[in-house]
């Protein structure tokens, strides 16, 4: 994956990521934006943070070779995506005292999708990078007043957070392992 095509599709990311926070979030009372100017209820910002972190959770599953046995296909990115739209959209109906049973739930989910796509270790290690970085990234944003969840359990965040993350870091690498296998192998001499 060449830089460009990272940042298309970092875009793309942060459009898709900033409609589900917008819809699954903030309309469900789940977080609350602070800074001003807003647009729907969100800071101006949202979508440049997505960018961002789009970028960084593209970067490092991309330099995780290979991420899976297989490269990734349409459909397994298809799930992918599926698998974080529906846990996202999840994350803002729990009821905040069922957050760590939720959070369990999740991360059994992603504990058996890396079972079932034989992950290898360093594609591994990345989803759980990519899932702590989220976290302190988020909790530091709303730390210095960005946003507030409205039930945090830890560092100003839910626990089903990081798992949130963990699916979040699979689809990444389907991704990158799509974009990948659709680019052209040059022969060396």
């Amino acid at each position: 994956m060449t830089d460009r095509q990272l940042a298309v599709v970092a875009g793309i990311f942060a459009v898709f990521l900033t409609a589900c926070d917008a819809l699954f979030h903030v309309r469900t009372d789940t977080l609350v934006y602070h800074w001003e100017p807003q647009v729907w209820d969100q800071t101006i910002i949202v979508p440049v943070t997505f960018f961002l972190a789009a970028i960084a959770m593209l970067d490092i599953s991309r330099r995780v070779r290979p991420v899976a046995p297989a490269p990734a296909g349409t459909r397994r990115v298809a799930v992918s995506l599926g698998v974080v739209t529906v846990v996202y959209g999840a994350s803002g109906l729990v009821e905040p005292d069922l957050s760590a049973a939720f959070a369990l739930a999740l991360l059994a989910a992603w504990t058996v999708r890396v079972a079932v796509r034989r992950q290898r270790p360093p594609a591994l290690v990345a989803c759980v990078v990519i899932a702590v970085g989220g976290v302190l990234a988020e909790a530091a944003l709303s730390a210095i007043g960005e946003f507030d969840y409205v039930a945090p359990d830890l560092l100003g965040v839910p626990w089903w957070l990081f798992p949130l993350y963990l699916h979040g870091a699979l689809a990444a690498a389907d991704v990158v392992a799509l974009v990948q296998a659709k680019e052209p192998v040059h022969a060396t001499t």
